[in-house]
């Protein structure tokens, strides 16, 4: 038996687990990275990071990094199909999820972290604490935190949490060279496109569909230009161009899962995909795992007791999921609009009030 009892346990070496590994080793709680893979990895995608959780990779020196390694677009630029609506200044940094472990990796081992790789989680014990992994190695360790995603086993194993349900909509997405220095969004009939730039030559494109067709979850499945050009149909310029600079075609079926009622259950936490997957649409999934992980910590180190911070954590985080959540949803709807009439007013709507602004300023606010 490995003994790690002095340490929390994180199930998964992602922008989950190594935001809340960070933010631990930060406040010199003892923690420990389980990664199931032998490296650090993340798909080849794009990222974009808001406020709310720059602001927190600040609190561990990480802003330069992202500075360096990421790119802040100028502005982004609406448009409905290839006609401008209006432009706002952009708060975001766009990186690649490469890029992004990558960095959190490295601050996470800085800070004095240590990582375990090739170690898949098969149960644990949670009365006795006792942490089991496919390679027949067992840890005793003080507590689980599960960050293993949209597919969490730890999830499945502990709490009630409903079937997947296809969400209607399905989405392409590729990396190609295109030097923007803004962001675009493409509103269309059923549909919505979205291109930032991730360095000074690459640009990501991802397009968003309303169909009946059920793709598979797989973030990895790959597909061919002409399966993309096909289900996307119509893009502007701007997009079009960073597709046919593009190597490598990913689509992926969009489903959603019912809101946890529980996050915590006996020496056990859920953070990230594994405690609120949550649909794309505001480009808020990892941000509110860098939230989660930034508020354990902090009120664990406040409260100095686990049960105290987990019931806490709930509290705080459940109320912010929830509403981002309903908000990511219902931008699908608006996003992809066909009737010409309600096209026409929600144009100008963004076009002549600051109804955009207010809402990134109610999403990128965040205290605790």
């Amino acid at each position: 038996m490995n003994d790690y009892s002095e340490n929390i346990a994180i199930i998964g070496g992602g922008i989950a687990g190594l935001s809340l590994g960070c933010f631990l080793s930060r406040k010199k709680i003892k923690c420990i990275i389980f990664e199931r893979s032998s490296h650090i990895r993340e798909g080849g995608s794009g990222i974009s990071i808001s406020p709310n959780a720059i602001n927190l990779l600040e609190k561990i020196n990480l802003k330069e990094s992202l500075s360096n390694e990421g790119f802040f677009p100028e502005k982004i630029n609406f448009l409905d199909d290839d006609n401008p609506i209006t432009s706002i200044d952009s708060r975001v940094c766009c990186i690649s999820r490469e890029k992004l472990v990558s960095i959190l990796y490295k601050r996470f081992i800085e800070l004095g972290g240590k990582i375990i790789f090739d170690h898949e989680y098969v149960s644990f014990d949670s009365d006795n604490k006792i942490l089991n992994f496919k390679n027949n190695q067992s840890y005793e360790v003080l507590h689980l935190a599960a960050c293993d995603g949209i597919k969490s086993k730890i999830r499945d194993d502990f709490f009630d949490t409903g079937k997947p349900t296809y969400s209607g909509y399905s989405a392409w997405r590729c990396i190609g060279q295109n030097p923007h220095r803004d962001a675009y969004l493409q509103l269309s009939s059923n549909k919505h496109l979205v291109l930032y730039p991730i360095t000074n030559s690459l640009s990501s494109f991802v397009g968003c569909i309303k169909t009946k067709k059920q793709n598979n979850e797989s973030w990895i499945a790959e597909g061919s230009k002409d399966e993309l050009i096909k289900d996307i149909g119509f893009m502007s310029d701007n997009h079009k161009e960073t597709v046919y600079a593009s190597k490598r075609f990913y689509r992926w079926g969009i489903y959603t899962r019912p809101l946890l009622k529980k996050y915590f259950t006996k020496n056990v936490t859920l953070f990230g995909d594994a405690a609120h997957p949550i649909v794309p649409f505001l480009g808020q999934g990892g941000c509110l795992a860098v939230e989660d992980g930034y508020s354990f910590a902090k009120l664990l180190n406040d409260s100095g007791n686990l049960e105290d911070a987990q019931n806490s954590y709930e509290c705080i985080r459940k109320p912010r999921v929830k509403m981002i959540t309903r908000l990511s949803k219902e931008q699908a709807l608006h996003n992809h609009i066909s009737n010409p009439l309600l096209r026409k007013t929600r144009n100008f709507l963004m076009s002549k009030t600051p109804i955009i602004d207010k809402q990134m300023d109610r999403i990128y606010r965040f205290e605790l």
